[in-house]
């Protein structure tokens, strides 16, 4: 999560919720390095990234960081405030040369809007076309179901008395998703507390810590596939943006669609079953926790009567 200053490009997504959508803004830097002859001699990633910083005034990175170096380059990822500035940092930068201390030679440099991955409607189509043991005539076994990571919970929130301000609501998230139309059902998984157990028993790694989380997953699935595609469409290349009359945030959400069947009616009804084993197995925990008490009672009782 970033502190967000420009909010120009932002688009509305649930305003009653403080909830917007601001396009990513970000560029590829590679900076071809010289072959090193000196055995030792080493070129620092710092050292190149302020000269990048320096070239670039009188605008400025909201985010640089080295996403790969080798021995015959190193590519930079660059985030700027918003898409407007783009075509100037990339004319600024594009083609210009480094010159690093203690090396002859410049160091040229490339630069490019970043890619930013996301599927596509043939991704989806294709994998639901060609993947085995799905039937698209059922829910959550098509391309109806958005699958989201990196949500803050404090912005899903729901905001009225009596409720966590910490956790995220499922009627918050679905109230959000139905911008783009009628929402069929939703999931925040962290929400069941018996979720862990379900995990375990499956044999699958639980990746929450439920009481320390900032973040969470959700599954959104919608009744209609054109508005799984709106859904898809709004949110491509997009990052998660939260403003109040004080402050504003922006955060990176990883959206797919989802693969895993995780709101078909089979895999609602597996989980359904594995939690009313649990309920029952905690029931009956409770039940014996309460005998062994009353007989502790009782026999405390009795040792008092005979003395």
């Amino acid at each position: 999560m970033q502190v967000c200053t420009d909010t120009s490009e932002a688009v509305e997504l649930f305003p009653s919720q403080g909830l917007y959508l601001k396009p990513m803004a970000r560029v590829s830097i590679s900076v071809q390095l010289p072959p090193m002859k000196s055995p030792g001699k080493s070129i620092s990633n710092w050292e190149v990234m302020e000269k990048i910083k320096v070239m670039l005034k009188p605008d400025t990175f909201s985010m640089l960081k080295v996403v790969k170096s080798t021995l015959e380059f190193i590519r930079f990822e660059g985030e700027a405030e918003n898409r407007a500035c783009l075509k100037g940092i990339i004319s600024r930068l594009e083609n210009r040369s480094i010159k690093l201390s203690g090396f002859p030679e410049t160091l040229k440099i490339r630069v490019a809007e970043a890619k930013i991955p996301f599927p596509t409607r043939h991704d989806w189509d294709s994998y639901f076309r060609d993947a085995k043991n799905v039937n698209e005539m059922k829910p959550g076994e098509r391309p109806d179901t958005v699958h989201l990571e990196n949500l803050p919970c404090r912005w899903f929130a729901n905001l009225n008395v009596g409720h966590d301000l910490n956790k995220p609501s499922e009627y918050i998230l679905r109230k959000v998703f139905e911008t783009f139309g009628d929402v069929r059902l939703v999931d925040i998984p962290m929400l069941d507390p018996y979720l862990r157990d379900i995990n375990k028993n499956n044999g699958s790694i639980q990746t929450f810590s439920f009481s320390q989380d900032l973040s969470f997953e959700a599954f959104v699935q919608y009744k209609e596939y054109i508005s799984f595609v709106k859904a898809m469409t709004a949110l491509k290349g997009m990052k998660l943006m939260y403003k109040d009359e004080e402050k504003c945030f922006a955060a990176d959400m990883k959206v797919d669609f989802d693969k895993t069947k995780h709101l078909s009616e089979e895999n609602i009804k597996k989980r359904q079953i594995e939690r009313d084993k649990l309920i029952q197995l905690e029931k009956e925990r409770e039940d014996r926790v309460h005998r062994e008490r009353k007989q502790e009672e009782r026999r405390r009782q009795e040792e008092m009567s005979v003395h």
